[in-house]
């Protein structure tokens, strides 16, 4: 009988909560101005299907010497150039469209408000949508790069250094910058860390980070590096994956299910997706917002109608953006020594492309 269970003959009663199981799904992880760079797409632009970030060449002289035997008079002797720029092409054509119904008569009988439940739920799914959909983008972009040049753009675990002096490889890897974006380096101010939660263990556990550190007694009373002297603050940053700060960035840790995701996101060009798992061997990130532009749409665009078949609601979400990486040096993978490149298993560079779920047939 539907309601009640049978105990040693009996029929007792089944009582829903009135209290929802929580999902507990990280915000937004990736921050404005350190992981990706959200100035370009933003209000009207999120209206176009695409947009075009100007790109003004730097300036077509340099330096001569008086006197030389070329181009050494008292005026230059070259001729004028005329300036030119080109285009960043970025495409805003990701959205996130489903449609959900709800009965009101089953909202009405489920003992709890199931539809303030589903749309903050359909809210969360959008936000674990934007996580992996960067990591996606960033992901593939480097690992592309990697399969078509003779050295690997990510850098590799050995039993000989250290996760914490890989890292600092990866930052000093940052600090070179990017000829092909005119980036002599990549701020330090505008970079952002992510680590699976078990290599950041693994990081903690390192005389680089703990012994080395004026905040290691801290560190290891409180979990967290460089904590928050608010309790609230502190559970808030967590929430959202902050850790703290190494090598002056900002380290998040992210959900291996993000980085899952993430892999699903990703397919070969002429073949299938990528399995769960292709990424499981990258133990962290560094990346810079120099080199990622993004934009979406608010995640709370939900508009909630009347149904047309009958008593109840219309779900209808409908965020949408875009996301690019304009540079592979500009995302510096941290791998295990058995990481195997998909796009290098594939068909050599560009064989990675990102293509969400919905769009996979």
């Amino acid at each position: 009988m539907a309601g009640y269970s049978i105990i040693n003959q009996v029929a007792l009663k089944n009582t829903a909560s009135a209290q929802v199981f929580d999902k507990f799904i990280q915000g937004i992880i990736h921050v404005n101005g350190k992981g990706v760079d959200e100035s370009y797409i933003n209000g009207s632009a999120l209206g176009s299907s695409s947009i075009a970030i100007p790109k003004v060449a730097l300036g077509a002289g340099d330096f001569r010497l008086l006197g030389a035997s070329v181009n050494g008079g008292q005026f230059n002797g070259k001729e004028a150039v005329v300036s030119t720029s080109d285009y960043i092409h970025v495409p805003i054509l990701y959205v996130y469209d489903r449609i959900e119904t709800l009965a009101k008569i089953m909202n009405d009988k489920a003992g709890y408000d199931l539809l303030s439940a589903k749309t903050e739920n359909i809210r969360r799914k959008i936000t674990r949508g934007i996580n992996a959909l960067t990591f996606a983008v960033q992901i593939s972009t480097t690992l592309n790069a990697s399969a078509g040049s003779a050295a690997d753009t990510y850098i590799t675990e050995d039993a000989d250094s250290t996760l914490y002096e890989k890292y600092l490889d990866a930052n000093a890897l940052l600090d070179e910058g990017d000829e092909s974006i005119d980036a002599d380096y990549f701020p330090t101010e505008m970079r952002q860390a992510f680590f699976r939660p078990s290599a950041f263990a693994q990081l903690k556990k390192e005389k680089g980070v703990i012994l080395d550190s004026n905040l290691g007694q801290e560190m290891l009373a409180t979990g967290v590096l460089n904590p928050f002297k608010n309790s609230e603050a502190t559970k808030v940053e967590m929430r959202e994956g902050y850790a703290g700060e190494i090598d002056g960035v900002p380290v998040y840790k992210v959900s291996p299910i993000l980085l899952s995701l993430a892999a699903q996101y990703c397919k070969k060009n002429g073949g299938s997706a990528l399995a769960k798992t292709d990424f499981d061997k990258i133990d962290a990130l560094v990346c810079s917002a120099v080199g990622t532009i993004r934009g979406f749409t608010s995640t709370g665009d939900i508009e909630v109608v009347p149904a047309q078949a009958g008593q109840g609601w219309v779900l209808q979400p409908l965020v949408h953006g875009g996301c690019l990486c304009i540079s592979p040096k500009s995302v510096r993978l941290i791998v295990k020594s058995d990481f195997a490149n998909p796009a290098t298993a594939t068909s050599g560079a560009g064989s990675l492309e990102v293509l969400p779920v919905e769009s996979q047939g």
